[in-house]
């Protein structure tokens, strides 16, 4: 026996733990206020991107009285900033080592920064005067609110990526089990639609009654700018509220495990070769392309929809109830596609859903002004689809991460989740961009209740045969998604049972160690 340690030291030598993870990690399974705690921090991005979506080109236009190319501009170059920093902060995320973890710092000390730079983004910091024509407008050139503007939203996007990225990341750092895993991205997922629904509820409660209604018999909102501006600025402070509340929990009320990530190797990786491991990577690639149409699809109807209702459907007083009605069965229907998720796998719930969203799309196409009743009952079965959207595109992307560390033995979780981020706000600005181009070109007259005929046509094909077409592309990527239900099951099981490549003696193995801490040593290593 003195040989044989010796022996088992001049070689590799193979090892399967024969105590499950499902066995080792049973006591370290989270408790319920640890999941709310960490999923609370879904919220903050939700509320804010929610709000951005809906009614910051409202804001743009119809208050700070911004003409549609340069709104345009704002949006567009603000995704395009968001380019840089997702990736950019996904790589310094990773190699972030501090006493309170690698995610939480960025977590809690971006916060106030975006506090103050989602306020200054709805303000409007100039005076308001009457011209010749006795019409209200904004004591400021074109060129110095483009300017404000532009700065304002770069730098909360910048700052927003702070948080959503190592947020996201958190989920394969607070837990190895994968149904811990698929447990916390569902009660966060819970949460982000409800944070979408506290977004419109009080953008409703502020905005709503100030806004055109979209059958006014003159050109002019009877409500003053100065009052516009007002109701804009004290809804803004309800949401930074919320949003340090949300982040304050999840940083105290949260724990990233030590050690459940650890390769030298990610630290050492850069921009460039970080870029190249992630695109060509199918799995991930596939997944990514499909939540990118899909939100490009929903992003379009989502910054369009008020004016859709405003301008097309002469009912801008209901926009919000629209809305409210379309999240209250999203929040309802979640359950029930979690279940079916769990039945018949991610891949088929996720095209279920997007299949639902196409009829939905292409009836608006059709829809008559003054139709009420008729748009309620479709915003209810737009609920349905919608909740998927938020749901599967996240619930996937572990199962992407697990097959990864299988196949490739490391992980690099904080540079993939950035990426996926990167997906969804630059899916936002384009969509937005593109919307604001159309309407400028279908002579859309900034801060006037009553728009030409071409304008509200211009609307009605932007919520539908655009949207149409880019959830069909969504469907073809998912297709080609590599990873159904009988993967994901093959993917759990080799998790579970993993074997790992030591060069030590059986008795020297800590099999307490999850097995993302337990990695093949290199020859430079040894």
């Amino acid at each position: 026996m003195a040989t044989a340690v010796p022996e088992l030291e001049s070689k590799q030598k193979y090892l399967r733990i024969e105590k499950t993870l499902e066995e080792t990690d049973e006591q370290k399974e989270l408790p319920l206020w640890r999941k709310l705690c960490f999923a609370v921090g879904g919220a903050p991005y939700q509320i804010t991107s929610t709000v951005i979506g809906f009614f910051l080109n409202i804001f743009l236009l119809e208050v700070a009285l911004l003409e549609p190319k340069y709104v345009s501009i704002i949006l567009f170059s603000g995704k395009a900033w968001d380019a840089v920093t997702d990736p950019t902060i996904g790589i310094l995320v990773q190699k972030t080592n501090t006493r309170w973890g690698k995610m939480r710092p960025w977590i809690l000390f971006s916060t106030p920064m975006a506090c103050a730079c989602y306020f200054l983004l709805f303000y409007i910091p100039w005076g308001v005067k009457i011209d010749e024509k006795g019409n209200e407008v904004v004591d400021a050139s074109d060129s110095a609110k483009l300017g404000f503007y532009f700065a304002m939203y770069c730098l909360f996007q910048g700052f927003l990526t702070c948080l959503h990225v190592p947020y996201t990341a958190m989920t394969m750092y607070v837990t190895t089990l994968q149904k811990e895993r698929d447990s916390i991205t569902f009660i966060r997922m819970a949460f982000e639609v409800t944070g979408v629904l506290i977004a419109v509820i009080v953008q409703g409660l502020f905005v709503g009654d100030t806004r055109c209604k979209g059958d006014e018999g003159g050109n002019k909102n009877s409500t003053s700018i100065e009052t516009q501006k007002d109701a804009y600025m004290h809804s803004s402070f309800v949401v930074i509220s919320l949003y340090l509340v949300c982040c304050l929990t999840v940083f105290f009320g949260t724990k990233e495990r030590k050690g459940v990530v650890q390769d030298k190797k990610e630290h050492q990786m850069g921009f460039f070769s970080g870029i190249k491991m992630v695109f060509t990577y199918k799995p991930y690639l596939w997944a990514s392309l499909t939540f990118l149409f899909l939100t490009i699809a929903i992003q379009t109807v989502q910054g369009n929809i008020a004016l859709f209702c405003t301008h097309t459907l002469k009912e801008g007083a209901e926009f919000s109830k629209f809305i409210l009605v379309l999240l209250v069965v999203s929040i309802v229907s979640m359950p029930v596609w979690h279940f079916i998720s769990g039945r018949f796998g991610k891949k088929k719930a996720y095209a279920a859903g997007m299949i639902l969203m196409l009829p939905i799309l292409f009836a608006q196409l059709f829809m008559k002004p003054n139709s009420k009743i008729l748009y309620y009952f479709m915003m209810a079965l737009a609920g349905l689809s919608i909740s998927v959207s938020f749901l599967l595109p996240w619930s996937v992307l572990p199962d992407v991460l697990d097959l990864y560390m299988i196949e490739k033995k490391t992980r690099h979780d904080a540079l993939f989740y950035s990426f996926y981020v990167f997906f969804n706000k630059l899916a936002s600005g384009l969509a937005l961009a593109a919307s604001q181009l159309a309407l400028e070109f279908g002579g859309y007259i900034s801060g006037e209740c009553s728009q030409p005929e071409s304008v509200s046509e211009t609307l009605r094909l932007l919520v539908t045969p655009a949207p149409v077409v880019l959830v069909i592309l969504a469907l073809i990527c998912l297709f080609m998604y590599p990873i159904d239900e009988d993967k994901r099951l093959w993917i759990k099981e080799q998790i579970t049972t993993m074997t790992l490549e030591v060069d030590r003696a059986p008795q020297f193995l800590d099999t307490s160690k999850s097995y993302e801490s337990i990695r093949p040593q290199s020859d430079t290593e040894m």
